[in-house]
């Protein structure tokens, strides 16, 4: 039985229609009386006529199905081309991009909360963070032996190597309570660069870290260790864990260390002698560029960080009226306690042209410093790490110092060309758009005389 007997099967005839029990469509019965015949003797029986087909599924035409198939722009008895070709590789496309999309925003959407959450630093900190940590932030740091203004260097930093020189070991043993703040430790200021999202506010801690007691004690320090200690005392690093662990710019001894602090100390306690008369509290110009330009002014000047941030505030021209600036800083969790400070800010200009851009006394340190400090092979390009060469070192120091005051400037860029023409790193006719060596614009068509013998022999002179 399974399927039906054929051995005496006869062939339908030629002219004899087939009834399978389908009506033909109305209009198509009424075209011809000779359509709907099979023009063949070949037996071309329909699995409906010889009763062996497979029934169809009601649910082969589902309302999914239906949904798919419907186009209300198609005529009656036409397919469009687009329906009948495989769209099965196109939707998983589709798919594939719009949840893409849809993690690529919820990426950004998460990032971007959970980057406020961590930046945001709480006004109060709870009573067992003060309990168990109060006032320090330092890594293996315990609160009964060193905290803020109470820093104890013998329990933090690695251990001496024992040696013939106890009198530095005596020494470095005394300073168990500076009193100065924990960010006197941080270097990410150092070289003007913004190591992070989290970086520490300079204009925050700055005025923490330049108090009086702070100074005195690095000073006693400084004169006590340089006399006790020399550079042969070191640290044992080989198996030391504390809180400079996961630094990896540790000086390796107590004078190092102390001369890096002292360095630091005194570069970002520098106020500008005009502004005092300006303020009612002094700004220290590490927090007055950093608030300015958002520049970073570390003690390491030698490099190209920062030139990009003051030609973006400088890129348009505007004008911005006299007025007074406040604001209150607060964080008890690292001992900052309502830092307030207010300022009567005079009018300033801002533009990309020459001697447009008001530049405070703060800022032509800032650039005096910078334009001063090239050394050979120690200053790279920011963007691709490649070395820059003097006289490219100081068209783009130039490009921006420009726009300050011209006074000002000529005076600083004049002092530094002299000092690298002293030193034989820059030639004697050296220029730069039109200014000579003394930062004075030299007139139009007129060159500088010189002797060709002379230079000659100067040149020469500086290559051997």
């Amino acid at each position: 039985m399974g399927g039906p007997f054929t051995s005496n099967y006869t062939p339908v005839p030629v002219n004899e229609p087939i009834d399978d029990g389908v009506e033909a469509p109305q209009e198509d019965a009424e075209v011809s009386e000779d359509e709907g015949l099979y023009n063949t003797s070949a037996p071309l029986l329909s699995n409906r006529s010889r009763g062996n087909g497979n029934p169809s599924s009601p649910r082969g035409n589902g309302f999914f199905r239906k949904i798919g198939r419907w186009n209300p722009f198609r005529r009656s008895g036409t397919t469009p081309v687009w329906l009948t070709s495989n769209t099965k590789g196109r939707n998983k496309r589709s798919m594939f991009i719009a949840g893409f999309i849809v993690f690529l925003f919820l990426a950004v959407v998460a990032l971007t909360t959970s980057t406020a959450i961590l930046a945001k630093r709480p006004e109060r900190c709870p009573t067992y963070y003060n309990y168990r940590r109060q006032s320090s932030r330092v890594p293996f740091s315990e609160t009964y032996y060193s905290r803020n203004y109470r820093l104890n260097f013998p329990k933090l930093y690695p251990p001496l190597t024992p040696g013939p020189a106890s009198a530095c070991q005596t020494a470095w043993n005394t300073l168990t309570s500076v009193g100065c703040h924990e960010k006197i430790w941080n270097r990410s200021w150092d070289n003007g660069k913004h190591e992070s999202l989290f970086e520490p506010d300079i204009s925050l801690y700055a005025g923490l870290i330049c108090q009086n007691s702070c100074q005195q004690d690095i000073k006693q320090a400084y004169q006590l260790i340089m006399s006790q200690c020399t550079s042969e005392d070191k640290f044992i690093m080989e198996g030391y864990v504390g809180a400079f662990s996961a630094d990896p710019g540790l000086e390796d001894g107590p004078v190092s260390t102390i001369a890096t602090l002292k360095r630091r100390l005194q570069h970002t306690c520098r106020q500008s002698p005009v502004g005092r008369r300006l303020q009612y509290f002094g700004e220290y110009c590490p927090a007055e560029l950093y608030n300015s330009w958002f520049i970073n002014d570390g003690m390491n000047s030698g490099n190209l960080e920062g030139l990009d941030l003051f030609e973006a505030v400088t890129r348009t021209s505007r004008r911005v009226p006299m007025h007074w600036s406040s604001q209150s800083k607060t964080d008890e969790c690292d001992d900052v306690y309502s830092v307030y400070g207010g300022r009567r800010i005079e009018e300033r200009r801002f533009g990309p042209g020459e001697n447009e851009t008001t530049c405070s006394w703060c800022t032509i340190d800032w650039f005096d410093r910078k334009s001063q400090s090239w050394a050979e092979g120690k200053v790279l390009d920011p963007k691709n790490g490649t070395e820059v060469s003097l006289p490219d070192y100081l068209r783009r120091i130039s490009h921006a110092g420009r726009r300050c005051g011209a006074d000002d400037w000529n005076r600083i860029y004049g002092k530094a060309i002299r000092r690298y023409k002293n030193e034989g790193l820059l030639p004697p006719d050296w220029e730069d758009d039109g200014h000579n060596g003394d930062g004075v614009k030299r007139p139009c068509g007129k060159k500088p005389e010189t002797n060709p013998t002379i230079t000659a022999l100067i040149q020469s002179a500086t290559a051997m």
